[in-house]
């Protein structure tokens, strides 16, 4: 009988684990495409494959996987890796104490591993334990590949270390709970899940027919290098949408203008390039965690060796004074390195403790392989195309702060590259030689092969006009002082900004895509060895408001069936409930009594005679419609809800009326407009799922900070050509902070221009990404607003400058209607209790035609919580 698992597609539970678990939306489409089609005609036999580029959280993923299986009643899933390194990582993310366990189950995975069957024992020997409540924990069976296939001599010891050894004991008797292997087999709903599947293809014999014998009713398997020919892909998100969505980092290659060529100097110049290259990423990292109270991030190197003897080689040579001068600072890991501490090393690599800055491995550490620190990969003994492979460029894509920063320096992979100029010219696939076509789109490969051509042309071009001589001044290995002399690139051997070529096929040289770094020929003479004068440059608070301090309405979203949130009705229904609203006269109704002899009385209608209603004040009648909307059946009772209405719904309804003077007559008129809006309101909540914004106060602003070695403060430009991106301008007197940098010149410069000479505004605040002041306008998207500012009538505005085509983007009004909701709610909450807020989006031609902060407001049409 074939075994098909027995789950539903459910978009309420599955919004509900994708917030739980905090999944990026490629990650969340993924597992929607999983469990609808789990929930169709699928093939049991047949591996479904997610294709996702390496770096995004295929690991989330599954995990959050395993977690609506259970939420389906589904109790076993075995997961499958590809070596010990993997599996071990994978232990970790699903044993809850653990530095990489992923958070998102109520009731986490119990782990059962041919070291440990106690899990499994224990459920097997007695009742299901239920140690959270009436919920069951699922048996998460995590075994590597080898521990899987069947061994070749089915009888002897199962205790060794062997691969029989290991490969016997899943299929041996075991005295307490019966045999693993029978156990799975025999289990209706089992699942698979093949992580980077690409290893185990219908090539791969052994494997499938492990599978077979298990029979599952499915398997998943998850990979960033699918086959094709042979994989059933069922959903895919290439390497470079990642880039382009800035989920990972831009690989940038970096390369000397003459190569490096085939000896051991050559290999000894490459280490020395890659140890100047982390030590200027180490400053980086340092100085982004400083700003942001972050914990400390090592960058490490990642050397890839042709063998074990050349990685020892390697190892002793990094550890030798002229590099980093430390046992520690340098781990090998190959198959003569495998020992425990070598593997708790490389577990706490990314841990702010770790000693480690370099690894150096035999091509071993590729699939799953995923701490966030890799800064730098340099490949020695082979070329290339042999290992630039997304696997192995892979491992240093993942974010070291878990997002992009806005600096180069943290955002982007160096690659060191053996090739010159002049071969990568000659190359015939460029992309296919550094393996990088897979970050390509394919409509777009050759227009990128073009524009990297162009870009190397052009910088040759440049590098003949003025010559370097080779041989020079060696690069200086990594040491503080190199840190502090190499902070902003631009000491000698090296330069600051890589050219980039945007994967999207767009040509905003601001996106995410491949770069290309030189790495000059050190410069000979007295002039090239002279150090750089450094100025540390400190941008304190504007004395004019040093006192001044707000709270920035932080909002992320959850999902719930929501209680009725009147803050939720738009300003357009209200205003249109209460123009609706009569102010006639009361009428008094004539009947004429009519009487005929022999009949009895009867009554005639008359004409009705007009007459003036009976008037009320204002505060009577705003006291009725409160009473009003507090005693209907589908308002909540809640002191959020008593003070919307008597701050703001009631009264902006009033104002809204089209006329002056209330009467009984118009009162009543106004009761019922008022029920039907909010009853239409109520109705339309409890039929929905919503996303409901939850609003976190954040104190702002935050402290002074230090620019980076070797930046200052500059002057105000007028035009756009002077105007720089992220340099520091000073002068802003309205400003919190006299210095200010900013993305843009048409919308964020010209806006704090506006704000900062307008006599209506107090004070403005410029937002940058490390001030988290940030909005979700869906739970997993979220927009950082560019500026706040407090106006003469006490009105605290969020402000965001956009261009032009942000009116017709749907993700820029989405962010608009998010914003505007919150700005709304701001009244009922008590942490803003006597405060107005506002909300505008002040696009580039209405901050041009704009002369004052009025012009702009009236241009814009702002949303206000203000009266």
């Amino acid at each position: 009988m074939v075994k098909r698992l027995n789950i539903c597609f459910d978009s309420e539970l599955l919004e509900s684990i994708s917030a739980e678990f905090s999944l990026r939306a490629p990650n969340k489409e993924a597992l929607r495409q999983l469990i609808f089609t789990l929930d169709g005609d699928y093939d049991p036999a047949q591996i479904q494959v997610l294709n996702l580029a390496t770096g995004v959280g295929k690991t989330y993923l599954m995990a959050a996987f395993v977690e609506y299986l259970r939420r389906q009643g589904v109790g076993n899933v075995v997961i499958v890796t590809p070596g010990k390194t993997v599996q071990s990582k994978t232990v970790q993310n699903f044993t809850p104490g653990s530095p990489r366990y992923i958070i998102g189950s109520p009731v986490p995975p119990e782990v059962v591993t041919p070291q440990d069957y106690s899990a499994w024992i224990a459920r097997q020997n007695g009742p299901e334990q239920l140690a959270f409540g009436r919920e069951v924990p699922v048996l998460a069976f995590i075994f590597n590949i080898q521990q899987l296939i069947a061994p070749k001599n089915a009888e002897g010891d199962t205790r060794g270390t062997t691969q029989d050894s290991i490969q016997r004991k899943p299929r041996k008797f075991d005295e307490h709970a019966g045999v693993l292997f029978d156990y799975l087999k025999e289990l209706e709903d089992l699942v698979v899940i093949a992580d980077e599947s690409h290893l185990y293809s219908s090539k791969a014999i052994a494997f499938n027919s492990a599978l077979k014998e298990l029979a599952p009713a499915a398997t998943v398997g998850l990979t960033a290098s699918v086959d094709k020919k042979t994989d059933h892909v069922i959903f895919e998100y290439p390497l470079y949408r990642a880039i382009q969505d800035k989920y990972v980092k831009a690989p940038v290659l970096a390369f000397r203008k003459s190569g490096y060529g085939t000896d051991e100097d050559s290999e000894e110049q490459q280490l020395r390039d890659a140890l100047q290259l982390r030590s200027l990423k180490q400053v980086h990292y340092d100085e982004h965690a400083a700003i942001n109270g972050l914990p400390k991030v090592n960058a490490v190197m990642f050397v890839v060796c042709s063998d074990v003897d050349h990685a020892t080689q390697v190892a002793d040579l990094l550890r030798s004074p002229e590099y980093f001068g430390k046992e520690a600072a340098v781990l090998q890991v190959d198959s003569k390195h495998e020992d425990e501490l070598s593997q708790r090393r490389l577990d706490d690599l990314d841990r702010p403790e770790s000693p480690v800055l370099a690894v150096v491995s035999v091509n071993k550490l590729k699939e799953g392989w995923d701490v966030k620190n890799i800064a730098v990969v340099v490949t020695l003994r082979a070329m290339a195309s042999e290992v630039l492979t997304q696997q192995t460029m892979g491992r240093g894509l993942r974010l070291p702060f878990g997002q992009y920063t806005g600096n180069g320096q943290i955002d982007q992979l160096d690659i060191i590259a053996h090739q010159s100029f002049s071969e990568l010219l000659e190359a015939e696939n460029v992309l296919k030689q550094f393996g990088l076509e897979d970050a390509i789109a394919e409509h777009n490969k050759s227009e990128v092969e073009k524009a990297i051509r162009k870009i190397v042309d052009e910088e040759g071009r440049k590098g003949e006009a003025t010559p370097r001589t080779s041989g020079g001044e060696e690069l200086p290995a990594d040491s503080s002082e190199t840190s502090e002399k190499f902070k902003s690139g631009e000491g000698p051997g090296l330069i600051d900004t890589p050219v980039n070529v945007p994967v999207s096929g767009d040509d905003d040289p601001g996106s995410p895509g491949l770069g290309f770094r030189e790495i000059p020929d050190s410069e000979s003479g007295e002039e090239s060895q002279k150090e750089p004068e450094w100025n540390l440059v400190t941008i304190e608070r504007n004395p004019a408001f040093a006192d001044v301090s707000y709270q920035f309405p932080v909002a992320t979203i959850k999902i719930d069936q929501p209680p009725v949130e009147l803050s939720e009705i738009e300003d357009t229904r209200l205003e249109k409930a209460a123009r609706q609203v009569t102010s006639a006269g009361d009428v008094l109704f004539r009947k004429e009594i009519v009487a005929a002899l022999g009949k009895a009385l009867r009554t005639e209608d008359r004409e009705s005679a007009q007459v003036d209603s009976v008037s009320i004040d204002d505060e009577q009648a705003k006291f009725a419609l409160i009473k009003l909307v507090l005693n209907l059946a589908q308002v909540p009772k809640t002191e959020e809800s008593k003070r919307y209405i008597e701050t703001f719904l009631v009264p902006k309804f009033m104002r809204e009326v089209s006329f002056e003077g209330w009467t009984v007559k118009s009162l009543d008129s106004a009761r019922r407009e008022l029920q039907r809006l909010v009853t239409e309101h109520a109705v339309e909540t409890l039929r929905s799922i919503r996303e409901l914004p939850v609003i976190h106060p954040k104190p702002m602003p935050r402290e002074g900070y230090s620019l980076p070695l070797g930046e200052e403060v500059h002057d105000q430009v007028e035009g756009k050509d002077d105007f720089k991106k992220y340099r520091v301008y000073g002068g802003w007197f309205k400003s919190l902070f006299a210095e200010e940098s900013f993305d843009s010149f048409t919308g964020e410069y010209q806006l704090a221009r506006l704000l900062n000479t307008s006599p209506s505004i107090v004070w403005w605040h410029r937002l940058h990404s490390q001030d988290n002041a940030l909005v979700y306008y869906t739970p997993k998207d979220r927009y950082f607003p560019d500026f706040v500012a407090l106006d003469t009538n006490g009105v605290h505005w969020i402000i965001e400058g956009k261009s032009e085509k942000g009116k017709h983007d749907a993700q820029v009004q989405a962010k608009r209607k998010a914003a505007e909701a919150i700005v709304r709610r701001l009244a009922a909450e008590k942490a803003y209790e006597g405060q107005k807020w506002g909300y505008l989006i002040a696009y580039e031609q209405n901050i041009k035609d704009a002369d004052s902060w009025d012009d702009l407001k009236a241009f814009a049409s702002p949303v206000s919580n203000a009266l």
